[in-house]
């Protein structure tokens, strides 16, 4: 049997070089811990910690109403500000420090610190973004010139003095603010939406089939970046437009291209609803959080399960066989080949003709071993960092739920990890205390994804030759 050690390094070894389009939304995430210096520049909200917060952020009024009901409901959240307030929060307000943010530029910096070769596009690319790239010369960035593609240095592409900047507020269990005291250790994102964020993206929309002719995979997040004040004709043709995007990026690859779409938290149902019925059906795989796998639920006004689990609640080992159901319907609703679920104390994915299970339980476990090093360094910035995830055992609790999954499909857990062709599971590393969890999700999605596809493509049999 190969140990833990061995393996990380063959996994490792096959994504040298591997060649991933990331896109859309890239920003700059200003952290600011929850103390009494919060407490004194926001405004007390009516009723701390029960209402929900208003959609867009206006005030910081709403937005003290949104950090405690986040703190109260014990799970992470997001929601969009105004131009203005988002204005007022940088004019007024000092981080604790920054740090990349968006889905797309924390998987770019995964992709590139693991060895692999991103080719990346965001619509805003500032000098004070591209300080946030940790390994900038890795990355490319796809410019179009008289109809063709060419994949410039990151370094060449910068096209804005403006940066998108979001607020990440994050708590730890037992904090305080507006005598709401957090129950979890999490966060809550108060995001800007500049109007670049539109999913146009100029000349590369006709062009991208040729981003899909060099690459082995696509990470795409981002659709959830839209507002009404920015689309003036609505979600339905933003997303229509990207839907042929992503389908023009798929014929140009003669080797059916695998996409990746990563979900985000919105709480503007319409918005949901477009993504919904013209993004998902689009990809090969989805990556959701637990409290985004329920709005999927929700969305898709499915009933088959009585009760969707929450983290409001203690973790008990049959939410498994109840997150099973709901992402095997959504599924089959959306008629994708993958949906992926990152929980606390394990990783699920469910299948139907999608990578070989073997493949897709490898990057299961590389993903365990990521999110592990993510919670306990803050960042990866070197394939080396990983050897820290291997310091934490996968949870006992991830093990039993997977046991009690694989009773439930008549299978066998081989200690906590199950593969069969509809069914991928293993259990989560946790680490206890976490030195952050912005990212956390997207670390999972990307570095799964990655090593799926290598493992997929034989590169760990080349990387052995």
């Amino acid at each position: 049997m190969v140990d833990d050690h061995a393996q990380l390094e063959s996994d490792i070894r096959a994504l040298d070089g591997l060649p991933v389009f990331v896109a859309y939304n890239a920003n700059v995430d200003a952290i600011v811990r929850v103390d009494e210096d919060v407490e004194a520049f926001l405004e007390r909200p009516p009723e701390p910690g029960e209402r929900h917060p208003s959609s867009p952020l206006a005030s910081k009024r709403d937005l003290a109403t949104a950090i405690t009901h986040t703190m109260a409901a014990g799970r992470g959240d997001e929601v969009a500000m105004t131009d203005e307030f988002a204005a007022i929060l940088e004019a007024e307000f000092e981080p604790d420090n920054q740090q990349m943010g968006g889905q797309t530029g924390i998987m770019t910096n995964l992709v590139s610190s693991l060895g692999a070769s991103p080719v990346t596009y965001t619509y805003l690319l500032s000098d004070r973004q591209l300080t946030m790239f940790d390994h900038p010369d890795a990355v490319a960035y796809p410019m179009v010139e008289d109809g063709e593609v060419d994949s410039v240095p990151i370094q060449e592409a910068v096209n804005t003095d403006r940066t998108k900047i979001n607020w990440v507020f994050e708590f730890r269990t037992g904090d305080e603010l507006f005598d709401v005291t957090a129950i979890e250790d999490t966060r809550f994102i108060a995001a800007s939406r500049p109007p670049e964020f539109d999913l146009v993206a100029g000349d590369l929309d006709t062009h991208v089939d040729q981003v899909g002719d060099v690459v082995d995979g696509a990470l795409l997040a981002g659709y959830h970046n839209l507002t009404p004040d920015h689309v003036e004709e609505g979600y339905e043709q933003a997303h229509r437009h990207a839907r042929e995007v992503i389908r023009r990026l798929r014929s140009g690859s003669e080797d059916d291209l695998k996409v990746h779409i990563e979900y985000a938290v919105t709480h503007d149902a319409d918005l949901r609803e477009s993504i919904y019925k013209w993004i998902l059906p689009e990809a090969n795989v989805i990556g959701a959080d637990t409290h985004e796998l329920n709005l999927l639920y929700d969305d898709a006004d499915l009933e088959v399960v009585d009760k969707e689990p929450t983290e409001d609640t203690p973790f008990e080992s049959d939410e498994i066989l109840t997150h099973y159901r709901m992402l095997d319907a959504i599924r089959a609703e959306l008629g994708v080949d993958c949906l992926r679920l990152h929980a606390m104390e394990y990783h699920l994915s469910v299948m139907d003709s999608y990578l070989p299970s073997e493949a897709v339980e490898r990057g299961l476990e590389f993903a365990a071993v990521n999110a592990a090093t993510k919670a306990a360094l803050g960042d990866i910035t070197s394939p080396g960092d990983l050897e820290t995830g291997l310091e934490y055992e996968p949870s006992a609790k991830g093990r039993v739920a997977i046991e009690l999954l694989a009773d439930h499909l008549d299978e066998t857990a081989d200690d906590g990890v199950l593969y069969t062709p509809t069914v991928a599971a293993c259990p989560n590393r946790v680490v206890e205390d976490p030195v952050g969890t912005v990212g956390i999700g997207d670390i999972v999605s990307s570095s799964s994804f990655l090593l799926e596809l290598a493992v997929a493509k034989g590169r760990e049999n080349e990387s052995e030759s």
